[in-house]
């Protein structure tokens, strides 16, 4: 069984300035069988309020425990102009913006790799 897609943890603002902001999160994923794999690679686009605010290649391992959660780490370098542009819809919607991700990662299990589809939209808080 391929992991499932859980959603978003953990999303914040990390740098805001005019050239460039910095965001963080974790994508959530669970792995339902009773042994460990690999994620060997992901790549994800990232939009924020409908824009498309970054594309996210992930090329290292990450070792994923048997019958757990596992999370997957993301820093989006983002134009701080998607984020002004959003800041009166945050505010109506008690710091909310709507995210996003689309693309996919590749597990790997004894030699045998495989993709795991990812589309998700939240509105999600922004601290």
């Amino acid at each position: 069984m391929a992991p499932e897609y859980l959603g978003i943890r953990d999303f914040s603002v990390q740098s805001f300035n005019m050239d460039e902001s910095l965001l963080h999160t974790q994508l959530s994923f669970y792995n339902p069988n009773p042994f460990t794999m690999e994620l060997k690679r992901g790549e994800v686009s990232v939009f924020l309020d409908d824009q498309l605010a970054n594309h996210y290649v992930m090329d290292s391992t990450i070792n994923i425990p048997r019958q757990d959660t596992f999370y997957v780490p993301l820093n989006l370098k983002v134009s701080p102009k998607i984020l002004i542009g959003s800041a009166l819809r945050m505010l109506m919607n008690d710091n909310k913006i709507k995210v996003r991700l689309l693309g996919s990662i590749r597990v790997k299990r004894s030699g045998i790799s495989f993709n795991v589809p990812i589309n998700y939209e939240v509105m999600q808080e922004i601290r």
